[in-house]
């Protein structure tokens, strides 16, 4: 069990690694080309988009991993159908929010983040990860990760290189994420065709996916919502400054989101799932202390190295965020195992409580822009692990029991 984490993390890592550092590099490129103002409206188009396509996805590759004892062909295809569904309504609330958010955008660039919200919404990349991971093709999904990282840095070189609008960074992403899907698509198709499923499986996975897809729409709207909230209130500069920091912690988001994915895989079937969740809390606060320690003294110069000068007020934004990040870190065993042991629908009540904490999100943003922002992230991460906690009293669960 423990190689096949080490294994899967491993390949996940490589790959989000190598995407954060072509982050790095676009973002070198993005902030010099578009500047503070032209950078936040691309942020806030690029956070709607995302917000979306998770509102979309219904965290279906968990129904995926969780559901398809031996009737992959069919669970996919229900989660595929059900995907297919969500992400119409998905795309249509994008266009709607293009039409009544002031992005600063008109004309082409208008159309082409119409575009980049469709091609992000209908790819339905949540039930083809999950039957990869089902089959352990961690190493492809790496190298898919790795290649769509390069062409976004690929393409910040050249634009920076021919002054190009921002209506060219806008359908550039479009493309690249069409391009994305393709590879994922061939890929499936080898591995595991979609079957047709029958009525009872599509409820199946609908049961599934109501909680955890809910759940993952509650996470998204707090790291992408809050974004459109902060250029709302504060304007597309705040968002320029939250975006670069953002851009930075999405290492250890990543880092988080690989473990998730290699943990929750082999949860189900662990026999001690308490020292599962302890050694995950360990070794993640171990992490975290590190983490912290270098960010608080390595930012400010990282930061004006990958964006220039303008964006320094980045700073104190980037260590609020990577607080954030320990904090789910430290509690991801313990995700991974309510999940399992007690089901997704107690996350869900947990978020939604969690999500209490936007509620204070514009009296922060309005005095404290960029920072307040990341300070409602520590909020909801604060109110999630008492929730969690209140749960687990009220029904005297304790990890040695499982």
């Amino acid at each position: 069990m423990w190689e096949r984490i080490v294994k899967n993390a491993s390949w996940s890592l490589i790959s989000l690694g190598a995407v954060a550092l072509f982050g790095f590099g676009a973002m070198y490129f993005n902030a010099r080309a578009l500047g503070v103002e032209g950078l936040g409206a691309l942020a806030g188009v690029l956070a709607l988009s995302l917000m979306l396509e998770a509102f979309a996805g219904m965290q279906s590759w968990q129904a995926v991993l969780a559901l398809s004892d031996g009737r992959e062909g069919r669970v996919l295809g229900a989660a595929l159908i059900l995907n297919f569904a969500t992400a119409l309504i998905g795309v249509a609330i994008g266009w709607a929010c293009l039409a009544l958010i002031d992005f600063g955008l008109e004309g082409y660039a208008l159309w082409a983040a119409a575009a980049l919200i469709f091609s992000q919404i209908i790819r339905l990349s949540d039930p083809l990860t999950g039957v990869l991971r089902k089959f352990d093709h961690f190493g492809f999904l790496a190298l898919v990760r790795s290649v769509t990282g390069c062409a976004t840095f690929l393409v910040a070189i050249w634009f920076w290189s021919i002054s190009a609008p921002l209506t060219a960074y806008l359908a550039a992403f479009a493309l690249i994420y069409v391009a994305n899907n393709a590879f994922l698509l061939r890929k499936v198709v080898q591995v595991c065709c979609p079957e047709r499923p029958n009525r009872d499986e599509v409820f199946e996975v609908l049961s599934f996916c109501i909680p955890t897809g809910l759940s993952g729409a509650i996470g998204a709207i707090r790291q992408r919502g809050i974004v459109v909230l902060l250029g709302g209130i504060a304007g597309a500069g705040a968002v320029g400054f939250y975006a670069v920091a953002d851009r930075i912690a999405a290492l250890l988001q990543m880092l988080y989101r690989a473990m998730f994915e290699a943990v929750f895989k082999e949860m189900p079937a662990s026999e001690n799932r308490r020292f599962l969740v302890a050694a995950v809390a360990g070794a993640a606060f171990i992490f975290s202390c590190g983490a912290l320690t270098a960010v608080y003294y390595l930012g400010p110069p990282v930061i004006i190295w990958v964006a220039g000068e303008a964006f320094a007020p980045s700073a104190d934004v980037l260590t609020i965020l990577v607080s954030a990040i320990c904090l789910s870190l430290i509690t991801l065993g313990l995700r991974a195992w309510v999940i399992v042991r007690i089901g997704p629908r107690v996350m869900l009540w947990c978020n939604v409580f969690a999500l209490s904490a936007l509620l204070a999100a514009p009296v922060l943003i309005s005095h404290y822009g960029a920072v307040g922002a990341a300070l409602t992230q520590i909020a909801f991460e604060a109110l999630w692990l008492i929730a969690i906690t209140a749960v687990l009293i009220k029904k005297a669960i304790v990890l040695d029991r499982v």
